[in-house]
């Protein structure tokens, strides 16, 4: 310590400082990183480093990160730390933000001074500077976390693994990301790690047990039903699918066909391979498993779509018939429109659109549905389709349900260049569609650059009154008569 304040007193003086007063001095959850080295600082100054210390251990590692990049940018930084080195009482948190300062000497001296502490930041505070650019500081700071590994593997990982991994594209954070890796051979690390709080420290650890063979299909299941984490939950499914194939055991995996995750069920539907179990699925509500279910069905020789002919009017048996009827099947999904179930009618509306039925009597009834998502799929399904302007500026008027409004400017989106950019222009000030109508404006001033013919007559005199009132600054109207040539 002696050595780090020698060091410091070479610092250029300042004038007195003032300390920062922050409203909640414990709080480090989304901070960008100037603002968590103040906190921090301050939380040492007003004596509070036990709990803002406990919070920075748990804190998000790529918070670390930004608090390694801020503690070099800030000038204000080192006159704070000064002060805070050079008192009576210094604490794990000055030390930290001195072992990520701009002075390479004052980094190595508080990153030594703080792996001798009994400080939960000098884990993180070793792996970034087991990273840092100096090699001196790089090669000291990796054997102590060599050290830490062989003395206490498991508490080393958990200290040293969730920064090693939010450092694994910095030029030097290869060397901890191996060694964090390496510590996973110890099966005590293993299970620890499995049950850490960051999902890309279970990832490896699931992965390291994977590739290694060391789970076994009732672990892999556990961490497919309860990982917190989807990404986590497809890999051991995906594995505990594929060892129950070797194996020979895949009725094993029949508890994931419980999980809320679509993939994983899918996973088990299509490793039981039974036609029980598909037929079963064939009304799930995840798309993804309900054709894994009629892959399944089909190798049997069975026609999925019969099936779920039988189960209408089942919204998912709707949705199911669209994938796999044929258009001889309109005529059984159109009393599925006036199905009082809302996801019935949206699911029916979307399979008549696969079946090819563009009938603009069938989906423009529905734009009056009292169900936004019923009127979204019929937007859908209406795109495309020849639909008059007076009809389409009339779904967009004042007082319309929202959803219908944002229906018909979606359907004049897609129409002509024209109508939308007169639509655009006159709900610029509308309430709701206000915000809507900006945006669409600078993508259809794109469309305008490749429009060869010029509006003319009434078109014309409406396009040029719309940009006379319309609240648009100057060059944006300039462009826009230059475009229309008006």
């Amino acid at each position: 310590m002696e050595a780090l304040r020698a060091l410091v007193r070479k610092w250029p003086r300042r004038g007195r400082i003032v300390w920062p007063t922050h409203a909640d001095v414990f709080e480090l959850t989304g901070l960008d990183g100037e603002t968590a080295v103040m906190t921090i600082l301050s939380a040492a100054h007003a004596g509070a480093d036990a709990t803002a210390e406990t919070l920075l251990a748990q804190a998000d590692p790529r918070l670390w990160r930004e608090i390694d990049a801020a503690a070099r940018r800030d000038l204000t930084v080192d006159a704070m730390l000064g002060e805070r080195l050079l008192g009576k009482r210094v604490t794990a948190l000055d030390l930290a933000i001195a072992a990520c300062c701009r002075q390479g000497y004052a980094r190595e001296l508080a990153m030594v001074e703080l792996s001798t502490m009994d400080s939960l930041l000098a884990g993180p505070v070793l792996a970034l500077r087991a990273a840092d650019w100096v090699p001196e500081i790089r090669e000291r700071a990796q054997a102590i976390c060599a050290e830490r590994l062989a003395a206490d593997p498991v508490a080393a990982f958990a200290q040293l693994g969730p920064v090693a991994f939010a450092l694994e594209n910095r030029q030097a954070g290869a060397w901890l990301l191996s060694a964090v890796d390496s510590a996973l051979a110890d099966d005590r690390v293993l299970v620890a790690a499995m049950g850490n709080p960051s999902y890309r420290i279970r990832r490896a650890a699931y992965q390291k047990g994977i590739g290694d063979g060391r789970l076994d299909i009732a672990a892999l299941n556990g961490a497919a039903l309860r990982d917190p984490d989807q990404g986590n939950r497809g890999l051991c499914a995906e594995a505990a699918a594929r060892l129950a194939r070797l194996s020979g055991d895949v009725e094993s995996i029949r508890v994931l066909l419980n999980s809320r995750l679509a993939t994983v069920r899918a996973e088990a539907v299509y490793t039981l391979g039974e036609v029980d179990t598909a037929v079963d699925a064939l009304c799930d509500r995840s798309a993804a498993v309900r054709l894994v279910a009629q892959i399944v069905l089909r190798r049997a020789e069975r026609d999925p779509a019969d099936h779920y002919r039988r189960l209408l009017p089942n919204p998912w048996a709707v949705a199911g018939l669209g994938e796999t009827g044929t258009a001889a099947d309109v005529e059984i999904l159109l009393p599925c429109l006036e199905e009082p179930r809302v996801r019935t009618r949206v699911e029916a509306a979307r399979a008549l659109r696969r079946l090819g039925h563009t009938a603009t009597e069938t989906y423009v009834p529905l734009l009056d549905d009292p169900a936004p998502g019923v009127i979204k799929a019929a937007a859908t399904a209406l795109q495309g389709n020849d639909l008059a302007e007076e009809f389409l500026f009339g779904l967009v008027e004042p007082g319309r349900a929202k959803a219908v409004r944002l229906a018909g400017h979606r359907l004049l989106r897609s129409g002509d260049t024209l109508a939308r950019l007169v639509a655009d222009l006159r709900l610029l000030d509308d309430p709701e569609l206000g915000v809507l109508a900006r945006v669409d404006l600078r993508n259809c001033m794109r469309e305008l650059t490749t429009l060869y013919t010029a509006p003319t007559g009434a078109r014309a005199d409406e396009l040029r009154s719309l940009i006379s009132g319309a609240p648009l600054d100057a060059r944006i109207t300039r462009l826009l008569r230059f475009y229309l040539a008006l």
